[in-house]
């Protein structure tokens, strides 16, 4: 159905993602009769997006709208269908609805929570009395939603089971951290207790590697430098949605229609633009480092103005009439995506080339070396006093905290008096929510990331932006390291060598096998020739970040993809897409 999932040559498919749970949907839908309104929780309106198109609703006459305290539905609607997370604080909203749109005769209600149902929530509409007036309270299992063809998003750390029912059993597992081996010991249970998991089909994924973000705590505190990462950072890419006030952007001379995978249309105040590889240039430009962006943008409105204003003097007819037909509308298409995408680098030109950004910056990087990361740094001490915002104040002493592999207490004490003086006695409490997540923590003896740091070329003082020869290109310097781990381990014994060199960051390290490895990389070979055919295949690799990864770790981890030497393909699970931001927000309302 979208055609972004799909990429020529790829073994491993995403659409499958999609089409399962769109045909999930449409089985739901088709048990009810009579007319419908779907009513979305807003947080659902975003992964409705992935995995299905207005199409379908307009051909049966469905309507959606958004879940609202005071939503009243017209009376000839016989059906209500309630698509939401599992969330107490929802049922409240429904108990209303239902006191209120329930009067109208024959009217039925319908829950169908994503990615589960809950039983706190059944109990609530229990407590309220209204319980019976539901006719269907089902789920919809979406754990994995495709975000791209080589992105998945997870909702859940157990939904791993179903990438195994729809792409087999996977050969070999490696896996550091505490949340992900809990991830991969709760998968191997439920592969016991449903046998059909375990059949011996050649499976599509060759290996599996799970890292809990908690091993690295400070590539998610770290500026994204790429193009992709700065936009996410700045503006908030959703869903593959990038939403912006329209008087940001050049006027189009002619009226655009609403494009067919978008729910919510184009208004006077804001204008979407879709953010993934269906849309060719924002694919050439997402992973490069901005510093190649404004070149690339350039040179593009170059060569199609250039195209467009070709002399037509030696030209018939017939090749006029073509260019006009086929060609100036592909010209005309590029125009405005080039248009957008330099109106976006635009305004991010204007906030890096502002002075704080560059002095946030360069602190950040005098931590990635382990510059004076045992004292007060007098760059954080300077925000402070300035009452600077306070996220970044925080997340300048968190990234000091990772790079030094703790703060003595001493020196936590001291920030902790001197944020509490300036922006009130209450933050003493966000201190303990960021102690409490591992952001902030006394100082160890094993001093990981230092010795780390050298071990694996964490940071590149020659890194080159442009044509890069290295992943640390996605921050100019420093090379996240999980993605640095993800690399060495495609090296013959590669996770192997790396088990003792990153035992002394948190939580185990562990490894697996599922089938008994025949042939290459666990594909069964018939014979010799079948054997060798397959040495020129690419393995896919599944990544699996369990609490979240950049921008700026995908396009690492699509750089190596696409280094001949490597021969892979990477399939990247996520929980959820965060940046520095995101991140620190998600621990700071903890």
């Amino acid at each position: 159905m979208f055609s972004y999932l799909t990429s020529p040559g790829q073994r491993f498919n995403t659409q499958l993602l999609q089409e399962a749970a769109y045909r999930e949907l449409i089985q739901h839908l088709d048990r009810i009769d009579g007319s419908t309104v779907i009513a979305l929780d807003e947080a659902m309106i975003g992964p409705f997006t992935l995995v299905t198109k207005p199409k379908l609703f307009d051909e049966r006459a469905i309507r959606i709208v958004t879940l609202k305290p005071d939503l009243v539905f017209p009376k000839d609607i016989r059906n209500i269908v309630y698509i939401l997370r599992p969330r107490v604080s929802l049922m409240d909203q429904l108990v209303g609805h239902v006191k209120c749109n329930g009067l109208v005769s024959g009217r039925q209600f319908h829950i169908l929570f994503a990615p589960r149902r809950s039983c706190l929530c059944i109990n609530q509409l229990q407590n309220k009395g209204v319980i019976n007036s539901f006719s269907r309270i089902d789920e919809l299992s979406w754990s994995f939603l495709p975000l791209d063809a080589d992105v998945v998003t997870m909702e859940i750390p157990n939904a791993y089971r179903d990438l195994q029912r729809l792409y087999g059993r996977i050969p070999k597992i490696y896996g550091k951290g505490v949340q992900a081996h809990r991830v991969w010991d709760h998968a191997k249970n439920l592969g016991m207790e449903e046998k059909a998991l375990y059949n011996g089909d050649r499976g599509a994924i060759d290996q599996l590697i799970l890292l809990d973000r908690g091993i690295d705590l400070l590539s998610p505190l770290a500026t994204q430098l790429t193009y992709e990462g700065l936009i996410d950072e700045f503006y908030g890419i959703r869903q593959n949605k990038l939403s912006l006030p329209a008087e940001w952007f050049p006027p189009n001379k002619t009226a655009e229609g609403r494009r067919p995978d978008e729910y919510l249309p184009q208004t006077s105040e804001k204008k979407t633009i879709l953010m993934h590889s269906g849309e060719q240039l924002y694919a050439e430009l997402r992973n490069k480092n901005f510093n190649e962006v404004t070149k690339l943008l350039a040179r593009k409105a170059r060569e199609i103005h250039t195209q467009m204003h070709a002399t037509s003097q030696d030209k018939t007819v017939q090749e006029i009439k073509s260019f006009v037909e086929n060609k100036l509308p592909q010209l005309m298409a590029q125009k405005k995506s080039t248009s957008e995408h330099t109106a976006i680098a635009g305004l991010i030109h204007e906030q890096v080339n502002a002075t704080t950004f560059a002095d946030d910056l360069a602190a950040e990087q005098d931590f990635m070396v382990c510059a004076d990361i045992d004292k007060p740094s007098a760059f954080i001490e300077d925000k402070i006093a300035r009452k600077s915002d306070i996220r970044n104040v925080l997340r300048l002493i968190c990234l000091q905290c990772a790079a030094a592999s703790g703060l003595k207490d001493k020196l936590l004490i001291h920030y902790k008096r001197e944020v509490a003086q300036v922006y009130g006695i209450e933050m003493l409490l966000t201190f303990s929510n960021l102690e409490m997540a591992g952001l902030l923590h006394p100082q160890t003896d094993s001093r990981a990331y230092a010795v780390l740091r050298k071990s694996l070329h964490l940071t590149v003082e020659d890194n080159v932006e442009v044509d890069p020869k290295d992943i640390s290109y996605v921050h100019s310097f420093y090379a996240p390291l999980t993605a640095r781990l993800v690399e060495l381990s495609l090296k013959p014994l590669g996770w192997q060598t790396l088990k003792s060199q990153i035992n002394n960051l948190h939580g185990p390290t562990f490894e697996d096998f599922q089938a008994q490895l025949i042939g290459i990389g666990g594909r069964h070979a018939g014979s010799m020739a079948s054997e060798c055919s397959l040495l020129h295949v690419p393995r896919v690799v599944l990544v699996c970040f369990v609490g979240g990864c950049t921008f700026a770790e995908i396009a690492a981890l699509r750089f190596l993809a696409n280094q001949e030497d490597n021969n892979v393909e990477f399939l990247i699970a996520t929980t959820k897409i965060i940046n520095k931001n995101t991140f620190l927000d998600s621990l700071l309302s903890a």
